[in-house]
Protein backbone atom coordinates (compact mmCIF):
# COMPACT_ATOMS: atom_id res chain seq x y z
CA UNK A 1 0.00 0.00 0.00
CA UNK A 2 1.31 3.18 -0.95
CA UNK A 3 -1.16 5.57 0.97
CA UNK A 4 0.61 7.28 3.69
CA UNK A 5 -0.74 10.12 5.31
CA UNK A 6 1.76 12.27 7.27
CA UNK A 7 -0.63 14.77 9.28
CA UNK A 8 -4.09 14.03 11.34
CA UNK A 9 -6.44 16.16 12.98
CA UNK A 10 -4.13 18.86 12.49
CA UNK A 11 -1.28 17.47 14.30
CA UNK A 12 1.99 15.92 12.91
CA UNK A 13 1.13 11.95 13.09
CA UNK A 14 2.22 11.07 16.36
CA UNK A 15 -0.11 13.21 18.44
CA UNK A 16 -3.11 12.26 15.58
CA UNK A 17 -2.32 8.58 15.87
CA UNK A 18 -2.79 9.06 19.91
CA UNK A 19 -6.10 11.21 19.03
CA UNK A 20 -7.04 8.61 16.90
CA UNK A 21 -6.53 5.73 18.96
CA UNK A 22 -8.53 7.45 22.11
CA UNK A 23 -11.27 8.10 20.04
CA UNK A 24 -11.29 5.46 18.42
CA UNK A 25 -11.42 3.49 22.12
CA UNK A 26 -14.04 5.96 23.13
CA UNK A 27 -16.05 4.77 20.29
CA UNK A 28 -15.17 0.55 20.64
CA UNK A 29 -16.09 1.32 24.70
CA UNK A 30 -19.63 2.92 23.91
CA UNK A 31 -20.51 -0.15 20.70
CA UNK A 32 -19.10 -2.64 23.64
CA UNK A 33 -21.63 -1.16 26.34
CA UNK A 34 -24.77 -1.30 23.84
CA UNK A 35 -23.65 -4.37 22.90
CA UNK A 36 -23.43 -6.06 26.30
CA UNK A 37 -27.22 -4.27 26.55
CA UNK A 38 -28.56 -5.99 23.54
CA UNK A 39 -27.09 -9.45 24.35
CA UNK A 40 -27.57 -9.86 27.61
CA UNK A 41 -30.69 -7.50 28.60
CA UNK A 42 -32.87 -8.13 25.37
CA UNK A 43 -35.24 -11.13 25.12
CA UNK A 44 -33.26 -13.00 22.12
CA UNK A 45 -35.53 -16.66 22.98
CA UNK A 46 -35.95 -17.92 19.56
CA UNK A 47 -40.12 -18.41 20.53
CA UNK A 48 -40.20 -20.79 17.16
CA UNK A 49 -38.75 -23.61 19.35
CA UNK A 50 -42.03 -23.62 22.07
CA UNK A 51 -44.54 -24.43 19.60
CA UNK A 52 -43.07 -27.46 18.35
CA UNK A 53 -43.64 -30.15 19.50
CA UNK A 54 -40.73 -32.16 20.94
CA UNK A 55 -38.22 -29.59 20.83
CA UNK A 56 -34.85 -29.46 22.78
CA UNK A 57 -34.58 -26.04 24.22
CA UNK A 58 -30.66 -26.57 24.35
CA UNK A 59 -29.93 -26.70 20.86
CA UNK A 60 -31.98 -23.58 19.99
CA UNK A 61 -32.65 -21.32 22.83
CA UNK A 62 -31.02 -18.04 20.85
CA UNK A 63 -32.05 -17.04 17.76
CA UNK A 64 -29.03 -15.65 15.38
CA UNK A 65 -29.70 -12.37 16.41
CA UNK A 66 -28.24 -12.85 19.46
CA UNK A 67 -25.07 -14.52 17.87
CA UNK A 68 -24.34 -11.46 15.91
CA UNK A 69 -24.44 -9.37 18.40
CA UNK A 70 -21.97 -11.52 20.62
CA UNK A 71 -19.79 -11.70 17.74
CA UNK A 72 -19.96 -7.75 17.47
CA UNK A 73 -19.13 -7.70 21.29
CA UNK A 74 -15.96 -10.13 20.69
CA UNK A 75 -14.75 -8.38 17.96
CA UNK A 76 -15.29 -5.02 19.23
CA UNK A 77 -13.70 -6.00 22.84
CA UNK A 78 -10.33 -7.21 20.54
CA UNK A 79 -10.38 -3.74 19.05
CA UNK A 80 -10.43 -1.83 22.38
CA UNK A 81 -7.70 -3.57 23.06
CA UNK A 82 -5.78 -2.78 20.05
CA UNK A 83 -6.33 1.22 20.56
CA UNK A 84 -4.54 0.59 23.93
CA UNK A 85 -1.59 -0.78 22.48
CA UNK A 86 -1.53 1.99 19.96
CA UNK A 87 -1.49 4.43 22.51
CA UNK A 88 1.15 2.54 24.28
CA UNK A 89 3.08 2.44 20.74
CA UNK A 90 3.05 6.20 20.86
CA UNK A 91 5.47 6.44 23.44
CA UNK A 92 7.28 3.13 23.57
CA UNK A 93 7.34 3.37 19.57
CA UNK A 94 7.44 -0.38 19.09
CA UNK A 95 6.38 -1.34 15.63
CA UNK A 96 4.56 -4.40 16.81
CA UNK A 97 2.13 -3.14 19.00
CA UNK A 98 0.54 -1.46 16.22
CA UNK A 99 0.03 -5.08 14.27
CA UNK A 100 -2.79 -5.84 16.27
CA UNK A 101 -4.99 -2.69 15.27
CA UNK A 102 -4.29 -3.24 11.76
CA UNK A 103 -5.93 -6.70 11.82
CA UNK A 104 -8.12 -6.45 14.11
CA UNK A 105 -9.18 -2.93 11.93
CA UNK A 106 -9.33 -5.37 8.96
CA UNK A 107 -11.50 -8.01 10.48
CA UNK A 108 -14.00 -5.23 12.17
CA UNK A 109 -14.17 -3.18 8.39
CA UNK A 110 -14.89 -6.08 6.80
CA UNK A 111 -17.73 -7.42 9.72
CA UNK A 112 -19.37 -3.99 9.95
CA UNK A 113 -20.16 -3.96 6.06
CA UNK A 114 -21.57 -7.79 6.77
CA UNK A 115 -23.28 -6.37 9.81
CA UNK A 116 -24.68 -3.51 7.53
CA UNK A 117 -25.88 -5.60 4.86
CA UNK A 118 -27.68 -7.82 7.93
CA UNK A 119 -29.40 -4.78 9.38
CA UNK A 120 -30.82 -3.76 5.73
CA UNK A 121 -32.05 -7.58 5.41
CA UNK A 122 -33.51 -8.75 9.06
CA UNK A 123 -34.43 -4.61 10.63
CA UNK A 124 -34.80 -3.13 7.22
CA UNK A 125 -34.01 0.07 5.60
CA UNK A 126 -34.05 2.15 9.34
CA UNK A 127 -32.43 5.19 8.01
CA UNK A 128 -30.95 6.79 11.30
CA UNK A 129 -28.88 3.18 11.79
CA UNK A 130 -27.80 2.46 8.44
CA UNK A 131 -26.31 6.39 8.24
CA UNK A 132 -24.53 5.44 11.50
CA UNK A 133 -22.87 2.19 10.61
CA UNK A 134 -22.14 3.91 7.01
CA UNK A 135 -20.51 6.83 9.19
CA UNK A 136 -18.69 4.42 11.36
CA UNK A 137 -17.77 2.37 8.63
CA UNK A 138 -16.06 5.73 6.75
CA UNK A 139 -14.34 6.89 10.55
CA UNK A 140 -12.86 3.25 11.03
CA UNK A 141 -11.30 3.20 6.98
CA UNK A 142 -9.26 6.76 7.99
CA UNK A 143 -8.61 5.80 11.72
CA UNK A 144 -6.92 2.58 9.96
CA UNK A 145 -5.24 4.44 7.80
CA UNK A 146 -3.81 6.48 9.98
CA UNK A 147 -2.19 4.30 12.09
CA UNK A 148 -1.22 2.70 8.94
CA UNK A 149 0.93 5.26 8.47
CA UNK A 150 2.26 5.43 11.52
CA UNK A 151 3.44 2.04 11.36
CA UNK A 152 5.15 2.65 8.35
CA UNK A 153 6.72 5.80 10.18
CA UNK A 154 7.56 3.80 13.11
CA UNK A 155 9.45 1.54 10.50
CA UNK A 156 11.47 3.97 8.75
CA UNK A 157 13.65 5.46 12.16
CA UNK A 158 13.84 4.52 15.47
CA UNK A 159 12.75 7.29 17.43
CA UNK A 160 9.76 9.91 16.15
CA UNK A 161 9.10 12.65 17.78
Amino acid sequence: MGCIIMKCCCCVLKWGTLTVAIIDMIMAAAVILETKYLTYYEDWEDQSIHDEPNNNIENNYYGPTYYVWMLTFVIHSAHLVACVLVIVSVWVQIKKLVFAYLIIGIIRIIYDLIFLIYICIEVGAVIFTLLLILAGFGVAIYFWFVVYSWSKMLKGSSQVD
